[in-house]
């Protein structure tokens, strides 16, 4: 048989089918509740196109031995069924369900498949326009313009994971990090990527206030970029003369993390009475700790979610297989760690304060992990929260956002940093203001204080 069923014209219309495709990428093999298993592939055809095959139960051990990456195979016998586009990256607004008894043969390779799946790429301006981070993974073809040295990352678990970040661009002019993880970290060749075109797949878009990027996944795939594994060749070819250009000329990009973090870099000392007449930027407070909003009306705790260890974001329990999955890292299956988010209450002498907190500087501030808070019997959590972490007094920074509800402007104070006061510190910080404000009321009225300048002599020479 020469002529086999295009990949694109796969619908649940369609019967006797065989489809000859080459296998992009093999998802590992996982068990789920009870002895089941499931697996999937994507595979591309001659033309181009690509769908994911999936396998469960049985089915899922027996092709997995046969299928290898790479290979080339005749498939038949499976059932077509829609896309769930929460879990699947292919284009394609089907997928293939086979099983034991499904039709799956290796053929010999005779070249007329190349290893190219058909992307559905977004660019860095797409990133940065996201009305909201979307959960579903993303296809980049960008330029790694700088490849960062890789660091170990002690996990909330106490597990060594490596981490690189590598500082992408392309031909909108924008800069953005792309985070890797685990094995990505550190696999073979990527320092030499550097100023060279990539392509990267299934990645996670995050976003940490106001400012976006992308990390891998356990599913991700980052490789060089060439014509024989890019579709739309002219996309590279374009993005790789527009970088040379952009080397020739020295240009500089508009960095997605410095552009959204440009609102908060000046930071305005206040306390909470002036600060509840701003609308937005950035503030320096000091204020004492006086009450944690630690369960909600119902009386379950609220301070905690649980979060994936590799991207924080949070994650879902499977009912199938009794396990929590990332979604944005592709579904797959994960210990998660309880990550802070709660809200509590500051005050000073001018006034009271709601403001939210997330991830470490709810340790800071509390001095506890949210692990040991999750492991607290209820009276003592319940101790802990009203009374032994309260009425500590921090020096806050953070930044205020506005926000439309029902028609209403409600304003967000979020806190950034969490630092414990320094008394000699703050008491040297003030005198010194104090300084600058009656050396400024001496030069307006154009007295000179000879006085003290007297005693500043008399003091150094001592």
């Amino acid at each position: 048989m020469d002529d086999y069923f295009p990949i694109k014209n796969i619908t649940t219309y369609t019967n006797n089918w065989t489809i000859k495709a080459r296998v992009l990428d093999k998802a590992p093999l996982r068990a789920i509740k009870g002895d089941n298993h499931i697996m999937h592939v994507d595979v591309v055809d001659k033309h181009g196109d690509t769908i994911r095959v999936k396998f469960w139960g049985k089915a899922a051990t027996k092709w997995d031995e046969v299928l290898e990456k790479g290979k080339v195979y005749l498939f038949s016998k499976g059932n077509v069924e829609l896309s769930n586009k929460k879990f699947n990256t292919t284009p394609h607004k089907y997928e293939i369900t086979c099983h034991q008894d499904s039709q799956i043969d290796p053929v010999d390779d005779e070249g007329d498949i190349k290893m190219q799946r058909d992307h559905k790429l977004l660019t860095l301006r797409d990133i940065k326009s996201m009305p909201q981070v979307t959960q579903a993974p993303v296809d980049l073809l960008c330029i790694a313009n700088t490849v960062h040295p890789a660091v170990n990352i002690t996990t909330r678990a106490g597990k060594e994971l490596p981490k690189r970040i590598l500082s992408i661009v392309d031909n909108t002019g924008y800069e953005m990090d792309l985070v890797l993880w685990g094995d990505h970290a550190n696999m073979d060749g990527i320092e030499q990527m550097e100023g060279k075109a990539i392509i990267a797949t299934k990645l996670a878009v995050k976003e940490w206030q106001g400012s976006r990027s992308c990390q891998s996944s356990q599913n991700s795939d980052v490789t060089l970029a060439t014509q024989e594994n890019i579709k739309d060749q002219d996309k590279l070819t374009q993005l790789e003369s527009w970088f040379e250009n952009a080397k020739a000329n020295n240009e500089t990009f508009k960095s997605l993390k410095t552009q959204a973090q440009a609102a908060k870099d000046n930071y305005e000392e206040t306390d909470i009475a002036n600060l509840l007449t701003k609308t937005k930027g950035s503030f320096i407070l000091r204020a004492k700790l006086r009450k944690i909003h630690w369960k909600n009306k119902e009386g379950s705790v609220r301070m905690w979610y649980q979060a994936c260890p590799m991207c924080s974001k949070k994650v879902v329990m499977d009912e199938d297989t009794n396990r929590y999955k990332c979604i944005a890292c592709s579904d797959i299956s994960v210990e998660p760690v309880p990550r802070y988010i709660f809200s509590c209450n500051f005050m000073d002498a001018t006034g009271k304060i709601n403001a939210q907190i997330t991830a470490e500087n709810g340790e800071k501030l509390l001095g506890k992990s949210a692990k040991e808070l999750e492991n607290m019997d209820p009276d003592t959590l319940k101790r802990f929260c009203e009374f032994d972490a309260t009425l500590g007094e921090y020096k806050l920074s953070g930044y205020v956002r506005s926000n439309m509800y029902n028609g209403e402007t409600r304003y967000q104070f979020t806190i950034t940093r969490v630092e414990d006061m320094n008394y000699p510190a703050e008491t040297a910080h003030m005198l010194d203001k104090m300084q600058i404000t009656y050396d400024d009321v001496l030069s307006y009225l154009g007295i000179a204080n000879e006085d003290r300048e007297a005693k500043r002599v008399k003091v150094s020479q001592e």
